[in-house]
């Protein structure tokens, strides 16, 4: 029996090109470190500084860029600006990546989640 062409999933380039791009920023040791500070919930700025032992300018940097690609959400409280992850499928696969290696359980979610 032909197998049917139309049984393929056809993928939106569009929904490819922004999970690339969120790939690419996430991509960065700095950039993993500060996600998985924030997984526990909301932290300021200066909180995050001191966690990674990081200048304030690099990591603003480096927070905005995930704001930017909608990774992370911010507020300003005073002069403070809080930031927390927006996106918890970008923490899911983080961790779906640092269980890959020889012998690991293979990673899967559910389709249309």
């Amino acid at each position: 029996m032909a197998e049917d062409n139309t049984s393929y999933l056809l993928i939106d380039s569009e929904l490819v090109q922004r999970a690339a791009e969120i790939l690419k920023t996430v991509a960065h040791p700095a950039r993993l470190k500060i996600i998985d500070f924030l997984q526990s919930g909301e932290q300021s700025v200066a909180q995050i500084c001191k966690c990674l032992n990081a200048p304030q300018p690099f990591i603003s940097h480096q927070l905005n860029l995930m704001k930017a690609k909608g990774i992370l959400s911010s507020r300003r409280s005073g002069n403070q600006v809080f930031y927390q992850v927006a996106n918890q499928n970008v923490i899911e696969v983080i961790q779906c990546v640092r269980r890959h290696g020889p012998g690991a359980e293979t990673c899967s979610a559910p389709v249309g989640q």
